[in-house]
């Protein structure tokens, strides 16, 4: 039940992906895991690096993108 509900979010996130225009990571990764993480940082410069992260088994997908930040 849970490897369906993170292949879900994998599907979820490679469309968010496309609409954010954003880098999309896949890539092996030693050991076995299974999780999803968020992380937003903002920079000094006015921007913002969002990244959407999910493991399944061996495969990581990473979203990642940058957008400007309005003051």
């Amino acid at each position: 039940m849970v490897a369906y509900i993170l292949l879900g979010i994998f599907t979820l996130l490679l469309i968010i992906g496309q609409i954010k225009s954003a880098d999309i990571i896949i890539a092996p990764i030693t050991g076995f895991m299974i999780g999803a993480l968020y992380n937003k940082e903002d920079f000094e410069d006015g921007t913002c690096d969002t990244t959407l992260q999910c493991a399944v088994g061996f495969i990581t997908l990473s979203v990642v993108w940058t957008r400007n930040i309005k003051e």
